[in-house]
């Protein structure tokens, strides 16, 4: 029987109101979900991010603790004194709010088993994402046992910048893969996507997203890190190789 295909929605368009709960919004940010296969690089995004935001490479290095939370003794090496609202150091000492966030998890054209999760910062200043990537949780739809939803992998070795900076009317992206083994078969009953954009938040600003009916749901999903552009987020996700938390 041929399988049927969607594109989870994006979050909040520009004339929508406060983030719901439901996640039920559309047009976060504008960014677009580059194709990317398991075995190839994917190309980068057409949203907020692609377009004179920090590079690449910009968030945490390789080195310290292995959380999924930004080194709080770590800084920017930036001189911002703080009343420059578009610098990383003002996003360092300005954490972001849920409400100055607009949530999505769209799925990759080329993969039913690939999901962007996009975050932009709607607000008019810069902020900051305390943790290096979303909270992500796979489970039945409306179930009232969550204590065996299923977590993904993501990559060790964090430590860095004491936050993720987040420009304003820019987008940062992670990546789920929830067959990264390339096993295909069933979702064993998991149809929803769950997601918290920052650890901080509480469990209120939690978002759900219905899964694609052809995805496959496997014992180890894998999570990248934040990044500025789905190609750089394809790739972080690649490397989870340790539990979350």
């Amino acid at each position: 029987m041929a399988v049927r295909r969607h594109t989870i929605p994006l979050a909040l368009v520009a004339a929508a109101a406060s983030l719901a709960l439901t996640a039920c919004d559309g047009g976060a940010g504008g960014g677009s979900a580059a194709p990317s296969g398991k075995d190839s690089s994917a190309s980068h995004a057409t949203g907020p991010a692609g377009k004179g935001s920090p590079s690449a490479g910009a968030g945490p290095g390789a080195s310290g603790a292995s959380t999924g939370r930004p080194a709080s003794s770590a800084g920017g090496t930036s001189t911002d004194s703080g009343r420059d609202a578009s610098g990383d150091a003002y996003a360092y000492k300005h954490l972001c709010t849920a409400g100055q966030l607009a949530l999505s998890a769209q799925v990759l054209d080329s993969d039913p088993d690939q999901y962007v999760v996009a975050v932009t910062n709607r607000g008019q200043a810069a902020c900051g994402i305390s943790s290096y990537y979303p909270l992500v949780a796979l489970g039945p739809k409306n179930a009232a046992d969550r204590s065996k939803s299923i977590h993904p992998l993501v990559p060790s070795g964090l430590g860095g910048a004491p936050a993720i900076p987040v420009y304003a009317g820019h987008t940062v992206y992670a990546v789920l893969d929830t067959d990264p083994g390339g096993a295909k078969g069933g979702n064993g009953g998991i149809d929803e996507i769950s997601v918290l954009a920052d650890e901080r938040f509480p469990n209120a600003e939690m978002h759900s997203f219905p899964m694609d009916e052809g995805a496959t749901v496997t014992r180890h999903p894998k999570l990248g890190l934040y990044r500025d552009t789905v190609r750089d987020a394809v790739t972080s996700m690649r490397s989870a190789d340790i539990a979350a938390g």
